[in-house]
């Protein structure tokens, strides 16, 4: 059998990309999908594209295509949102190999392992040694340079040296901007680190900046409903706790609550992580009995993915002691108001609704945030988490 070679004149009449439709490409998507994932896509598109966001989808088309689109409005929901004039430009997609250092690469997945099994001094000089071993073969401006500088930088987090975290991730993310560009995911999840990091050293209007940063590269890439924008909505949440902002604060963890039970679900350790986080913004506010009902549904995600043995388990179960004794205090206060026929007269209790979060932002623009400083970064195993 003979394969058919087209002319570059015949591409334009008689190539495979003119019988294209939308129907048999979306059926080619199946097919690659069910092969290689194992995964079946329903067969209504509109149901499965409307929880992808346009934009990012429209911005990964034209970078592996090599398209360059005339900036407007445009109407991704029609039949052909895009004509010939939209068209700026073709640019060709190049290909190839980059060099990579064996020995390197192994002592930085050594330094990672090591980190992740928590033997911190000994990752901290096993990535030295891959940076001066990447640093001599492969040169400052390379890929895996730059992954070293960031793993680093969790390395010094994890000490305690966080002024050392930010200098190490700053130079990651500089050489990543100049390698890869500067909407390059690594580039936002870095920004991310970055937050975190300055927001230790209680630098907090420098995290702010930070946030906006990586938030907007965020959703250029992956849209507004990306896990990664609920753990740095999460992240930005600790700041105003430490700003005593409770309010501001709870309106980052309802978006990131609404974003990781969409995306990931009920049973996720992120959505568990969100439902703590919650908790303690709420148990600021003097909210007890919401701050326990949102603990406990953290505690039964926890329950269910890992048991009830696991530390995580235990650390949210010392939570709820914390909480129910709060909320025991708080229901003899206001037994002791409602007594005393005088004492409403200066203090008007407060009524919160009985659920969540989602309850709890009906009322708070209506509630008096007491000036308390809220619970270090990291206190506990769900206080923060960093974006990596």
């Amino acid at each position: 059998m003979t394969a058919t070679c087209l002319s570059a004149a015949d591409l334009d009449t008689k190539g495979p990309l003119l019988s294209l439709s939308s129907e048999s490409l979306w059926a080619s998507v199946q097919q690659e999908v069910s092969k290689r994932f194992n995964f079946s896509i329903s067969n209504e598109r509109s149901e499965c594209l409307a929880r992808i966001s346009p934009l990012p989808l429209l911005r990964a088309v034209c970078q592996r295509a090599g398209l360059q689109i005339r900036a407007r409005e445009l109407d991704l929901s029609a039949a052909h949102p895009l004509t010939n004039e939209d068209i700026l430009n073709i640019f060709p997609v190049a290909k190839g190999t980059i060099f990579q250092c064996k020995e390197g690469q192994e002592l930085l997945v050594a330094g990672k392992a090591l980190m992740h099994m928590g033997n911190l001094h000994r990752a901290f000089d096993v990535l030295h040694e891959a940076l001066h071993v990447l640093h001599h073969t492969c040169g400052p401006m390379h890929a895996s340079t730059a992954t070293t500088y960031s793993t680093l930088a969790m390395v010094y987090y994890h000490l305690g040296d966080f002024a050392s975290a930010l200098s190490y991730q700053q130079k990651g993310i500089v050489i990543l901007e100049k390698i890869h560009g500067f909407d390059d995911p690594e580039v936002a999840l870095g920004y991310g680190n970055m937050v975190l990091f300055s927001h230790c050293l209680h630098d907090n209007r420098r995290a702010l900046q930070y946030m906006r940063r990586a938030e907007y590269l965020l959703r250029i890439i992956g849209g507004a409903d990306h896990p990664d924008v609920a753990a740095l909505y999460i992240n930005t949440a600790m700041i105003y706790l430490d700003l005593s902002e409770v309010k501001t604060a709870l309106r980052y963890l309802h978006r990131a609550l609404t974003i990781n039970e969409a995306v990931l679900g009920s049973l996720h350790t992120a959505t568990a992580t969100t439902y703590h986080a919650t908790a303690v913004a709420l148990s600021m506010m003097k909210a007890a009995p919401l701050a326990l009902k949102n603990e406990q549904r953290c505690l039964q995600i926890l329950k269910d993915l890992y048991g009830n043995d696991d530390h995580r388990v235990v650390d949210s179960a010392h939570w709820i002691t914390h909480f129910t004794a709060r909320a025991k205090i708080a229901q003899q206060s206001k037994a002791q108001i409602e007594d005393d026929p005088t004492a409403h007269k200066t203090l008007k209790p407060v009524v919160f609704a009985q659920g969540g979060v989602r309850e709890a932002e009906n009322t708070v623009n209506n509630i008096e945030v007491p000036r308390a400083s809220p619970p270090a970064p990291g206190r506990g195993k769900l206080s923060s988490i960093p974006v990596s």
